[in-house]
């Protein structure tokens, strides 16, 4: 006798990417695209209708067995021990033909609500954790992504590429699908095509450039790179690798002041060798005091995009106006 599948499905962490990948695997499993997405209604948990859940998972599916309902952050937004309450006895009462996603954007603790519910509700609920990967994890996961979309990596490439793309596994995929294209999946992406084409380098815009640019107070360089590099991706994965990048350097140039090589930065910072000789020959050029003036004002401009008062394109015009000055 076959075991029921999962009635509610609950998918917590950092890594949106991972859990995004996850519901487009249910729902192609829904059967025939067209269908499929008939049988998908997405709810934001932040605007979060009792009534229009239960209306919308009650639906019987349309020329399928299942119909899903994916819904983001609801237990952030019920915060009363009623509404949890009510919340929960919905879930009891799903019948088997839904399948009910919480996607709960930050990891939950066992002491949160609609976990130690999800214990003990046995095989109705299926749970898993998404969390940001680094290092040695992105590095293999990185090389299985590689393997799944019929290509793959040497193992140095994708610790490089690894240290690139820092935790951001859509901007890891991205760059994986782009180096696959680039040795047509006939043989291993290198360190060499890494080096030559991901995270820093695009098509036409350089990202070491721009770079340059704003370090020598080029305005003119800097924001031709910009706009190059603008065309090509997105601003915000854009402007979080120019903080990452300016805080290596500016750790880089540290080591060089006291009389390190960049075997040494390589090992003080747990960084390839291959990106340890870029960054180093790149931080002998630009000084201290000019690093710690860039990463201050990078900083600065972070916090205004995540509390919402900039945008990524206009915090990255703005940067190189007033750096470049």
């Amino acid at each position: 006798m076959s075991v029921p599948a999962p009635i509610v499905y609950i998918l917590h962490g950092e890594d949106e990417f991972g859990m995004a990948q996850f519901v487009d695997g249910m729902q192609e499993k829904l059967g025939d695209p067209t269908t499929a997405e008939l049988n998908v209604t997405r709810l934001d948990g932040k605007k979060f209708d009792y009534d229009e859940l239960k209306n919308s998972a009650s639906v019987l599916p349309f020329l399928s067995s299942r119909r899903m309902v994916v819904m983001d952050n609801a237990s952030k937004k019920i915060t009363r021990k009623e509404g949890q309450e009510k919340f929960l006895a919905l879930l009891e009462d799903l019948p088997q033909s839904t399948a009910l996603v919480l996607m709960e954007k930050r990891t939950l603790t066992p002491k949160n609500w609609l976990l130690k519910w999800a214990k003990g509700a046995g095989e109705r609920v299926y749970m898993r954790a998404y969390r940001n990967l680094s290092g040695p994890e992105m590095a293999k996961w990185i090389s299985h992504y590689a393997k799944e979309q019929g290509g793959s990596f040497e193992p140095q490439a994708a610790a490089l590429l690894a240290e690139m793309v820092a935790e951001e596994p859509r901007i890891a995929a991205n760059e994986v699908v782009k180096l696959l294209a680039y040795v047509n999946y006939s043989r291993p992406v290198d360190v060499n095509d890494v080096d030559l084409l991901a995270a820093f380098a695009g098509r036409q815009g350089d990202f070491f450039k721009l770079i340059d640019g704003i370090a020598s107070g080029n305005g003119r360089l800097a924001m031709d790179m910009l706009q190059l590099l603008l065309d090509e991706r997105d601003a915000l994965p854009l402007f979080f690798s120019l903080v990452g990048h300016f805080r290596l350097l500016l750790q880089t140039r540290e080591i060089f002041e006291k009389g390190g090589l960049e075997g040494t930065a390589a090992s003080e910072l747990g960084i390839h060798p291959f990106r340890a000789k870029k960054l180093f020959a790149q931080a002998k050029t630009i000084p201290l005091m000019t690093l710690e003036t860039i990463y201050r004002k990078l900083l600065d401009y972070d916090l205004q995009i995540k509390t919402g008062k900039i945008s990524g394109d206009l915090a990255l015009e703005t940067l190189v106006v007033v750096l470049t000055s």
